[in-house]
């Protein structure tokens, strides 16, 4: 799935559950909120693979780190940032250190 086509459904689907009955509409607040909990259940994973192997579960990490992605775009969404844009800015600033890494390196 194309970052702007994630973008697009996560705000259609939060948008549909802001507007359930009984429900508190999401904000910045919460997103920010959710986001750091699933960063934490990220975290337990990853710790869980190096000190307790047995508990650690592959499909739940990459379920975490979609439900991190979500938020993130929520959040972005609430910010008017355009993540896919911004997707290819930091890229080309990873590609840049690394060109950077190469030359101070001699491995051109």
């Amino acid at each position: 799935m194309e970052i702007k086509d994630f973008q697009k459904q996560v705000i259609r689907t939060f948008g549909e559950m802001d507007k359930m009955p009984n429900r508190t509409k999401h904000s910045k607040q919460s997103a920010v909120i959710h986001l750091v909990k699933e960063i934490g259940e990220i975290a337990r994973q990853i710790t869980n693979e190096h000190h307790r192997p047995e508990k650690f579960n592959k499909e739940n990490l990459s379920e975490e780190l979609a439900d991190a992605m979500m938020f993130i775009v929520l959040l972005a969404d609430y910010y008017n940032i355009d993540i896919s844009q911004n997707m290819g800015k930091s890229i080309k600033k990873v590609e840049k250190g690394i060109e950077n890494l190469k030359q101070k390196h001699n491995l051109n």
